[in-house]
This record gives C-alpha cells, structure tokens and sequence, in this order.
C-alpha cells in the first residue's frame, strides 16, 4: 500500500477508508447517535473552551493585587495565551495522523483542564505566565481538529457547522464575564479556575466515547511512511494556492478571530468616543457579542447555497463599512445599535467562512494538515493586530486606529479576487 493511501486512511479517523469523494460518511453509515455525540461534544466543549479563556478579563484585575502585577503583565498574559495556542495548531495536522481525533481534542481538554486548574494555585507572576502558556497549549487542538471532526461527520452542510461551531465559541465568550463575575460574588479568584477547569476535564473525559480509531499499522515501517506522506502533505499544502490565499486573507483582516482586538478596545472606544460609563459599554459590547452568535449562522447557511466567495467578499466590504460607521457615532442611538449588529455579524463571520473555503480547497485526506496550516497563518496575526492597534490609539487616536483596521478588510477583498470557487458535493 503507497504512504499517500496509508495516510488517507488514518486521517479519516474510522477503520474504514475514503471513497472518491474523500467522505467518510462514503464509507461507512454513520449513526444519528454518533453524529449526535460529536455535534454535542465538538460543539460543548467549544463553549467551554472560549469560557475559560474570556474569563480571565474580569479575573486579572482581582489577582494582579495579591500576585502584584501591572496592566503591562496583562498584555504579556493574553500574549502568552494566544501564542502558544496559535503555534501548537500548526502540529496537529501531522498528529491526526497517528491518533484519532476524538484522542487528539480529549487530551487537549484535560490538558486544558490540568493547567487551569494549576492557575489557582499560582503564587507569582512567573508562575502565571508559564501556566498560562500551557492552558493555551491545551486549547489549540479545539479549532483545527474540531472544525475538521464536524466536517467528516457533516459534509454536506460544512458551512453551516463552522459557523455554528464558531458561533458557540462566541457563545463561551459572551458568558465569561458574567460567570466569571458571579463566582467572584462568593467565592475567590482560585476558586472560579478550580471550577472552569471541572468542566475542562470532564469535556476531555467524554471525547474518549467517541468510538474513532486510528487503523492499525499493516508493516513495521508503515509509521514512518505516514510521517513521510503527512510531511509531503504539508508541502502540497503550503504550495496550494488557495489554502495559502484564504489563510492570508485571513491573517490580513485586523478583527475577527474571538479574542482579538474588537473584545480588547470596544469597551474603551465606547467610553472614550461616546462618553459613556463602564456599564453602558459593557451593555454595547454584550450586543456586539450577541451579534456574532445569530449573524455568522445566517450567512454560514446563505454560503452553503449560493457563490461562497461572494459572500465572503459581502463580509469583507461590509467589514470596512460598519467600522468606519462607527466613527460617526457621537452618542448612543437606535442606528449605533443597528451598527454594532451589523458590525459584529459580519466581522465574526469571516473565520468560519473562510474555513469552509479551505475544506473546499483540499481533498478530505489532507483537510486537518490544511486547518492546522489556516489557523496557524491566519491567527498568528491577532496578537501583532492588537499591539499595533493599541499603539495606533496611543500615539494618534481611535480614529486612526479604526480606519486603519477597516482598510486590511479592503486588502481582503482585493487577494479573494484570485480565489476559485469549487463546487463540493
């Protein structure tokens, strides 16, 4: 058997192999009991996921007094974080090669769970910070292997699992701070990374009976001829144009990524542009998050019907726009809200979109390698968006700082221009 067929058959992750058309639903009926399993877990365990990582917003301030550290160290934290959970999903593509999915995101969650539980515990900053790191580690198997498991399970209707898959992360966010918060009401801050990290654990625990497992090997060397073919395979991706075109149009746009510069400087633009009180904004940017849980669903099932590049580019154009309207708000009004919906649906969107154009771009045996290579080209630039953003804002004004970012949604729409559409299916 070819090193090339050895790795499609492990990376469908059942002991069956593709058929033509790379499906693993072609092989083998899937269970409605079995596809419930993963749409329920994939998806739960991604709510807790982005839970876990919103939370420390409101966590921060209360542990910077007793561990003494300054807004800087805030910075390097959410550095740290987002780092390490960005570059260890560049690797994944090549473990799901040896291992199957559901062993890859179970141990993810309980290391994820392991490490924020350990952050309770944490007695100085060094301490933090390398904890930290390790939580992210722990998290990054979430994105690439969990959009692909949804994919093989659901084919037919990619777009619109992404986008419910991304929108439930959302979800996890626009919970965090009022857990997070309402534990603080009686308990203390080691306390709420205690609990968070009990539903890490036990996410990792329930992915172990998803029944996934990786084809025993047939010859003594058939491991290294897979590690030989999931390599080649990286190199067929990096060379596939239009992996590397969605992902850079990805890595261009300013916002957009969960965690990243909207969640980071809304909250401070409403306050300092529109004058509003901390509770006021906190009120804003709630509806900015609801915003990205309905908006990425609508146009995940639009994309799954009509030209998916068009849509994206609708993204992207209104993008620019729905940034730029907010520099004419000088006080809050029924169109500042009809803005921030808009805003937020369509700067939400774009990540699962965009996903669905890769799994589009590649046949099914290569799809984690190519996710792996997406989520680490084009996430690696949140934390450079967000310094650069934050120093644009220092040095000039918010102004300047959002136009800015609505222009990289132009440079977008310019690089999808040499996309090719495929149809799927």
């Amino acid at each position: 058997m070819s090193e090339s067929k050895k790795a499609a058959r492990y990376s469908a992750g059942e002991t069956v192999s593709s058929d033509n058309s790379g499906s693993m639903a072609g092989s083998k009926t899937i269970s409605a009991r079995q596809r419930n399993l993963v749409f329920g877990i994939v998806n739960l365990s991604h709510i807790i996921n982005h839970l876990e990582s919103g939370m420390v917003s409101v966590l921060y301030p209360v542990m910077m007094q007793e561990l003494g550290f300054g807004y800087f160290a805030i910075g390097v934290l959410q550095m740290t974080y987002q780092m390490t959970s960005t570059a260890f999903q560049v690797i994944y593509g090549l473990l799901v090669r040896f291992f199957p999915r559901s062993f890859l995101l179970g141990t993810g969650n309980l290391l994820l769970g392991l490490f924020v539980m350990l952050t309770g515990f944490s007695q100085n900053f060094v301490q933090l910070t390398v904890l930290r790191g390790l939580a992210g580690m722990g998290s990054s198997a979430q994105h690439p292997v969990g959009a692909a498991i949804l994919i093989s399970y659901f084919e037919k209707a990619r777009g619109r699992m992404l986008t419910l898959h991304h929108s439930l992360g959302n979800l996890g966010a626009l919970l965090a701070p009022v857990v997070a918060g309402g534990l603080l009401l009686f308990t203390s801050w080691r306390v709420v990374f205690f609990s968070v990290a009990v539903l890490s654990l036990t996410m990792g625990i329930s992915y172990f009976f998803l029944k996934e497992t990786v084809v025993a090997a047939e010859d003594p060397e058939s491991k290294g001829g897979v590690a030989r073919a999931s390599l080649r395979d990286y190199l067929i991706c990096l060379k596939n144009r239009d992996v590397m075109l969605v992902s850079l149009i990805q890595m261009t746009g300013a916002a957009g990524r969960g965690t990243g510069i909207s969640v980071a400087f809304l909250t401070a633009f409403f306050m300092a542009h529109l004058g509003v009180n901390v509770s006021a904004a906190a009120g804003l940017l709630m509806i900015y998050h609801l915003s990205g849980l309905l908006g990425p669903l609508a146009l995940g099932w639009l994309s799954d019907r009509f030209n998916r590049k068009w849509i994206v580019q609708f993204t992207l154009l209104g993008s620019t726009l729905t940034t730029l309207w907010l520099l004419a708000h000088e006080s809050v009004t029924p169109w500042l809200l009809v803005n921030l919906v808009l805003y937020g649906s369509l700067i939400q969107s774009r990540s699962s979109l965009t996903q669905s154009m890769v799994s589009e771009a590649v046949p099914f045996e290569q799809m984690d390698i190519a996710f792996s290579l997406y989520f680490f080209i084009g996430f690696i630039s949140g934390p450079v968006w967000t310094l650069l953003m934050g120093w644009l804002i220092d040095v000039r004004d918010f102004n300047v700082a959002f136009k800015v970012v609505s222009l990289s949604y132009l440079v977008g729409m310019v690089m999808l221009s040499f996309y090719r559409q495929r149809k799927v299916g």
